[in-house]
């Protein structure tokens, strides 16, 4: 099984010469797979990109510290499997940024926090699935119902939270998590 955030988590410094080397290789035309190979050897921090477990065959994965667009909108680069995308905080965002890329990954969306009818009304007719949740457990019990075996159930809030910091927020996904698995 193919892990597509597999050891691609690194250090600032780190990430920063991967997207280098990301944009100098598309430049060059260098395979992707030459580059992962290369970077194989890197190590994952936790809260960004961080594989967590696996349920019923569907990868869960940390991305609590993506608290903006931006960041949650890099993260999507990496991916090529449907996405379960948990989304949402406190502070208002404009997501717009995120709606070409919610078009190509994102099957369902569980939104979290009081952004959720903002995100309702950014990807309503982008997404045919939108749940709302009222806590990080919901939408983790969410997820598990509607991800099926290859899909990744991401927890990059694109937002940050007033009542949870990324760490409390990225700590509790993963309890939640293996609480499922756990069950199962």
């Amino acid at each position: 099984m193919r892990y597509l955030f597999e050891k691609t988590d690194q250090p600032a410094k780190k990430r920063q010469e991967s997207m280098a080397s990301s944009i100098s290789s598309k430049i060059l035309e260098i395979r992707k797979e030459s580059i992962k190979r290369s970077m194989g050897d890197l190590q994952t921090m936790r809260h960004r990109q961080h594989y967590v477990n696996t349920v019923n065959g569907a990868m869960y994965y940390d991305d609590s510290q993506a608290e903006t667009v931006n960041a949650t909108w890099f993260t999507f680069e990496n991916i090529i499997n449907p996405v379960v995308w948990i989304v949402g905080g406190s502070m208002h965002n404009n997501y717009s940024e995120l709606i070409d890329t919610a078009k190509k990954n994102v099957k369902t969306i569980i939104s979290l926090g009081r952004e959720q009818e903002n995100i309702e009304m950014t990807f309503r007719g982008v997404v045919d699935e939108i749940y709302e949740a009222n806590s990080i457990g919901e939408a983790v019990a969410k997820a598990a119902e509607v991800a099926q075996e290859n899909d990744i159930v991401l927890f990059s809030p694109a937002c940050r939270d007033q009542e949870m910091d990324y760490s409390k927020r990225g700590e509790t996904f993963a309890e939640e998590v293996n609480r499922i698995k756990n069950a199962n």
